[in-house]
């Protein structure tokens, strides 16, 4: 099979994660943990060469490859989804308002925006300011709140990255219904996470808890970004009924 960009760099970062965590490898196993051939190991450790990662080999019995001790792998190689949740353990720790965390966590916003490269970082910087904080969930919320489904949250995060319309299932207290949304903010009311959206099918501002999605298609429709204080506005009046 052709090897993508995107596969390529998603294994390199894996194989730089790998070399990393311990301080030393032999070719063979490095490869059966990558799930490659010895040869496309060998290509892929000359393009991290290239990418100026200082590797070291030993040949002979008891030898290994590795990268010294001390050496840092470079920015955060993160994909949509990792960067996602990343940003949103950040929204959960803000909201517990640890005082284990509160000192550290703008230092952390600002070094992982800066731990992106240039062209990604404004990107980065407004997918955190559409994470929102609201008030804790009521006890009928946290009484009734269950995990969401992880195909759904994986076909969330893609659409609320790429601002594409989801088509959903959604099961409210009164009824089922399959309708079109504009993922455009997610609201965290501990401990229930919910997607501020413009729901197509009511033609308005609606908020709908993660855990009552019971299936996501992705659509190929994108979509403008509306402002977070108008959908609050709204959303406000809603919240009781979600």
């Amino acid at each position: 099979m052709k090897e993508t960009h995107e596969s390529v760099s998603e294994r390199l970062d894996r194989l730089l994660g790998l070399l990393a965590s311990q301080r030393s490898w032999n070719g063979p196993r490095l490869a059966e943990e990558l799930g490659v051939s010895l040869r496309t190991l060998r290509r892929d450790m000359a393009r991290l060469a290239a990418r100026g990662v200082p590797i070291e080999a030993e040949r002979g019995r008891g030898g290994g490859v590795r990268v010294p001790a001390r050496m840092g792998l470079g920015r955060l190689q993160l994909n949509h989804r990792e960067a996602l949740d990343l940003l949103l353990a950040l929204a959960i720790g803000e909201r517990m308002r640890s005082p284990l965390l509160l000192s550290s966590l703008k230092g952390l916003r600002q070094k992982i925006a800066m731990a992106f490269p240039p062209e990604e970082r404004s990107r980065v910087n407004r997918l955190r300011r559409r994470i929102l904080h609201g008030p804790l969930a009521s006890q009928r919320v946290s009484e009734t709140w269950e995990s969401p489904r992880p195909a759904v949250l994986g076909l969330v995060q893609d659409g609320f990255f790429e601002q594409r319309t989801l088509e959903v299932v959604y099961r409210s207290a009164r009824e089922r219904t399959t309708r079109v949304v504009e993922p455009h903010y997610l609201m965290l009311a501990w401990p229930a996470w919910y997607l501020l959206v413009w729901d197509h099918l009511r033609d308005a501002v609606r908020i709908l808890r993660l855990d009552r999605i019971e299936s996501a298609r992705l659509t190929d429709k994108t979509f403008p970004l509306r402002e977070a204080d108008a959908m609050l506005l709204v959303a406000r009046d809603l919240f009781a009924s979600v």
